[in-house]
């Protein structure tokens, strides 16, 4: 499948943004320059565009261009509708040619592009649309953008037009059959660049000039577009020591909460805490490894930690830390992730770096830059499963209970992205506020998976199948889980993108065995392999640690990360649950920060 793109002169900005959407989604494009005169443009067309399944593009301005504003005759209409499996009808403006350019494709069921008006409204998306649209089917969110977004009228007799989403009960993407051609129209007047910042602006602000456009994409192309595995989910409790209650929380009544919600729960464990944890509490984690799991949440848990810069004191927390909890699962039985979850949200690029460096799986975050510079997140890069932006290591974002909505759950699973909520102990004052993020998440993801963070992020990877037959899969995690679910024995390509650190690269390997055929240089890491059927392969990234280590952290920092982790149970525990008395410990600790 190819997406043929027509331009007269240069591409249209528009044309060059879905383009780029297309690309990023892992399509091919033809773009094709108009030859003139328009007049004898089917002949051309016949005579440039190969015979092979192609979606090709109608962008009206283009064609009022190639047309110097004549009418669009009914004869192109007839060849492209008995041509092309697929057109697509975009960048449509609220003037009469383009008007003229619908309702000739459509055969007069839609007519004119309108304007939406300044009014707050809605976009509704078809519950019966979840072919195309997936976990936005149902969903009615927003508001709409009036700058961008248009809808189309539709004529006296319009029953072959399925409205996929609408705005006030009207049209802006629309589909239907015409001859041997599905034809799409979407009514926005402009395609979201990738490399538009966009930091945490809400979804509604991007939503028209993205998804829409993405929808359309992947289902025409199926099978050779990028697709996400599996969705797998986890509830993250930061902080909390593995005793019967910390705080508001109690383990046995979010075991309980767990079995009639269904979900999982990760607990974010300081290091510090190895020696202290419940024999009963412990006990509980392994007999309900499918409920329980924890990662790492920094070392000490002491100030920005790992916001420190110094790759020889992030080398040193780190080991110890990886010390620290090996001894914590010879104790009690209890592995933890080879993910980190930072303390209070602060890291840095260096800490990115090291955590690589040392064979960490990713790292977890609600902030979603450096601590030293705050940086807007692009629309390129909040589209994948995890962001490469910090020294090529995963960086999975998270977000509370309370900004863990249905349509950016949509979004997260449309892009592969895990879905991943943060609360903290006192969140179990109301425990219903978790029974109701779980809920949320059922339901808009029926088949996810609920899981511990290793099993998240080493599942979060794309794949598209290839022209040639080749299965390529998109790595994002250091650790990944490849399945082959055909029938037969199939050729695989795995790939880990990065930006020239493959001299980092010592091995790769194969469950556990070191892999042949592997290619390492600055575009990244790439693997071909042949997998048998039905069964799920491990493949991991071995990285070299080239950084220098302490041999301690020194008396001063052990002494200040015992009084500090005493301090913050002494508030979790009692002060939490006296407003005046934690407001009071929240002044002294202004005054007198460790």
């Amino acid at each position: 499948m190819k997406l043929v793109v027509p331009y007269v002169g240069e591409l249209a900005a528009e044309d060059a943004r879905l383009i780029r959407l297309a690309e990023f989604l892992g399509m091919s494009c033809v773009p094709l320059q108009l030859a003139n005169p328009a007049h004898q443009g089917i002949a051309y067309l016949e005579r440039m565009v190969p015979k092979q399944p192609a979606c090709f593009v109608v962008n009206p301005g283009v064609m009022q261009q190639w047309f110097d504003g004549d009418g669009f005759p009914p004869e192109l209409v007839s060849f492209l509708v008995s041509r092309f499996p697929y057109l697509l009808i975009h960048a449509a403006r609220p003037e009469p040619f383009h008007s003229s350019v619908i309702a000739a494709v459509s055969g007069g069921q839609l007519r004119e592009v309108h304007r939406i008006g300044q009014s707050a409204q809605s976009y509704e998306i078809a519950s019966e649309a979840s072919d195309v649209c997936e976990a936005f089917a149902g969903l009615r969110f927003g508001p709409a953008n009036p700058a961008n977004d248009r809808v189309f009228s539709t004529g006296p007799v319009a029953s072959g037009v399925r409205q996929v989403i609408s705005i006030a009960g009207r049209p802006c993407m629309a589909t239907m059959r015409r001859e041997k051609s599905e034809i799409w129209f979407l009514a926005g007047e402009e395609v979201a660049p990738l490399d538009a910042e966009v930091g945490d602006a809400p979804l509604s602000e991007y939503f028209s000039r993205l998804l829409p456009y993405a929808m359309v994409l992947r289902h025409i192309f199926g099978e050779e577009g990028w697709r996400p595995s599996e969705p797998y989910a986890s509830i993250i409790i930061d902080d909390p020591l593995l005793r019967e209650d910390y705080g508001f929380l109690n383990f046995q009544s979010l075991l309980g909460l767990m079995r009639r919600h269904n979900f999982h729960t990760t607990i974010a464990f300081i290091p510090h805490n190895f020696r202290r944890s419940s024999r009963p509490v412990t006990r509980m984690f392994r007999e309900n490894a499918n409920r329980f799991a924890l990662c790492f949440h920094g070392n000490d848990h002491i100030g920005a930690e790992f916001a420190s810069t110094d790759t020889t004191l992030l080398n040193t927390m780190l080991q110890i830390a990886e010390r620290r909890m090996s001894q914590h699962q010879s104790m009690t039985g209890v592995d933890c992730d080879r993910v980190m979850v930072f303390p209070q949200g602060n890291f840095s690029v260096e800490a990115m770096s090291v955590l690589k460096s040392r064979n960490f799986d990713g790292a977890v975050n609600t902030i979603s830059h450096p601590r030293q510079r705050a940086v807007s997140l692009t629309l390129a890069e909040i589209a994948q499963p995890a962001v490469l932006r910090y020294g090529d290591f995963p960086l999975f974002l998270r977000k509370d209970s309370l900004h863990t909505q249905s349509p950016d759950l949509a979004f997260n699973l449309f892009f592969g992205k895990p879905l991943l909520v943060v609360e903290h102990h006192d969140a179990f004052r109301h425990p219903e506020v978790l029974a109701e993020v779980a809920s949320r998440i059922n339901a808009v993801a029926p088949n996810v998976r609920w899981s511990n963070l290793a099993n998240v992020v080493s599942n979060a990877i794309l794949r598209r199948r290839t022209s040639d037959g080749v299965h390529q899969v998109r790595a994002y995690s250091r650790t990944v889980r490849v399945s082959n679910d055909c029938r037969s024995e199939e050729r695989f390509l795995i790939e880990w993108k990065h930006s020239g650190q493959a001299a980092s690269v010592e091995q790769v390997l194969h469950n556990g065995r070191p892999c042949l055929n592997v290619v390492a240089d600055g575009a990244g890491v790439r693997l071909s392999v042949t997998l048998p059927p039905g069964r799920a392969h491990t493949f991991s990234v071995v990285h070299r640690n080239p950084h220098l280590h302490l041999g301690s952290l020194g008396l001063r920092r052990e002494t200040q990360a015992f009084v500090r982790r005493r301090l913050s149970e002494v508030r979790d525990n009692y002060l939490s649950k006296s407003p005046r008395a934690l407001a009071a410990a929240k002044t002294l600790q202004r005054c007198f920060p460790l």
